[in-house]
């Protein structure tokens, strides 16, 4: 769905000709009249924009966000809880470096976390004084960028997403553009160029010098590891507020190139899909993109992810994509499915200890209703009855595992509503944990309606909802249109 940002028009009243002498312009032909008011008055000082990151309502909406966001502590051990103690001690002092262009930032912890598909990512947490500052930052340069960045930008902007961009790739298979070249780029941010991500930074916010040095000491910050600092000399390191923008500025190059060739795609952070009519033309493009982003960018394509095939057999931010009667539907990819089974698992295993509903309520249902909110746009509802199923298999396998004994099995069953004979068959039977818990007599005691009422999510019911929602029908007694 496009942005369309409009400038406001004030309409002013001209004065009469009688009152205003039009100075004599020579040599200007009919049209536009080109005369321009001269007033006495010189022009007003252009607003600097580190004055606007200090503004106090800027300041005030950073440090709710970076609160809210929590995060762990940096290489100086501060939490969020400390940071408004800091800053009403220290702020004074801060606020004259940041005038001055004298502030330097502290260094960066670097943590590695496991990918999905092996390897690990390398995230840089910043202080939490550093992640105030930079979310300040990022609040004042998100909207001057937003004017300028590319409609076919799905990540990391305000009121955009990750399904807004997978329908779009839905849409351009719908048109005929059955091939795919996805790009991958080679630990992306580990590459950014920061000489040419400051050029371009200086060339949209010419002559402020306190936000450009501001954010080249963020640049070149040092990552900790081990009690050892060492600099860096590229790359935008993940897990600070401004990375994000940072990484958007980069690729916006990638995007205005695709564009000016007329290319249709799709881009979120540093994943991007061109899509085209042939393979031929898929080889071409990849060959013509790569050698841009190597050369000119000075990036990195990973040439064994990168590939050029059809989208059915890609999947594209967790989703992939399947023919059916009428055109290309989407679905989750089987990946995403078997992440979410994972995580399932070990909140799982650290519910065992817990009450059974306060164990849905704190840990489970967070974890479902976020997973389902992210892919409810794919054709999912057979999947969210098994993925129903399969949940409250493993909440019956976690009561049968807390009750332990089997005269406690016993009580609890009949307890819940199951005859004395079949009670004492199934608490006293020999058989394993997980094979007993989908048995029918821990299903009879214990059925669907038990878990609604403890407040278990309802992958069914959820998406079932969406689907009214989105085609338009009454939802809770209302109707709504999406558009």
């Amino acid at each position: 769905m496009k942005q369309h940002n409009e400038a406001e028009k004030k309409s002013v009243d001209s004065p009469s000709n009688e009152n205003v002498k039009t100075p004599e312009v020579k040599g200007v032909s009919s049209g536009a009249n080109p005369v321009v008011p001269i007033t006495d008055k010189t022009n007003p000082k252009s607003i600097r924009l580190i004055m606007q990151v200090l503004e106090k309502e800027n300041l005030n909406v950073a440090f709710y966000n970076v609160v809210s966001n929590k995060g762990s502590a940096g290489v100086d051990g501060m939490t969020v809880k400390e940071l408004k103690p800091y800053l009403l001690k220290h702020w004074t002092r801060l606020q004259s470096e940041l005038e001055k262009g004298i502030y330097r930032p502290r260094p960066i912890k670097k943590v590695e976390i496991p990918k999905p598909d092996g390897g690990v990512r390398m995230l840089g947490i910043p202080t939490v004084i550093d992640r105030f500052i930079q979310q300040a930052l990022h609040q004042v340069l998100s909207p001057i960028w937003e004017e300028v960045f590319s409609d076919n930008s799905y990540g990391f902007r305000p009121g955009r997403s990750a399904a807004e961009g997978v329908l779009r790739s839905q849409g351009y298979q719908n048109e005929g553009y059955t091939i795919v070249v996805d790009m991958d780029l080679s630990k992306f941010f580990d590459e950014v160029n920061h000489k040419r991500l400051m050029s371009r930074i200086m060339e949209k916010t010419p002559g402020q010098w306190e936000i450009h040095r501001l954010i080249h000491r963020y640049l070149e910050t040092g990552m900790m590891i081990g009690g050892i600092v060492s600099q860096r000399v590229k790359g935008v390191p993940q897990g600070s507020p401004l990375s994000p923008l940072l990484s958007n500025i980069v690729l916006d190059e990638l995007d205005k190139e695709l564009e000016n060739r007329g290319l249709k795609h799709v881009r979120y952070a540093d994943d991007c899909n061109i899509y085209v009519k042939s393979r031929r033309s898929g080889d071409r493009v990849f060959n013509s993109i790569t050698n841009f982003v190597e050369k000119k960018m000075k990036l990195k394509v990973n040439k064994e992810k990168s590939k050029v095939d059809r989208p059915v057999k890609r999947k594209f931010l967790g989703f992939s994509f399947y023919y059916k009667k009428g055109g290309v539907g989407i679905r989750v990819a089987p990946k995403s499915i078997s992440r979410l089974k994972d995580k399932v698992r070990e909140l799982c295993k650290s519910g065992k200890g817990m009450n059974l509903e306060v164990f849905i309520h704190e840990k489970l249902n967070p974890c479902l209703r976020g997973w389902f909110n992210y892919y409810r746009i794919a054709d999912m509802q057979r999947l969210c009855h098994e993925l129903d199923q399969w949940i409250r298999h493993r909440l019956r396998n976690i009561m049968w595992r807390q009750w332990k004994r089997n005269w406690t099995r016993y009580v609890n069953l009949h307890k819940a509503g199951l005859p004395k004979v079949e009670a004492r068959m199934i608490a006293f039977s020999h058989r394993g944990p997980w094979h007993t818990a989908c048995s029918l007599p821990m299903n009879k005691a214990f059925p669907i309606s038990y878990f609604s009422n403890l407040g278990l999510f309802d992958f069914k019911a959820q998406y079932m909802r969406f689907k009214q929602l989105i085609n338009g029908t009454a939802v809770y007694g209302t109707v709504r249109t999406v558009v």
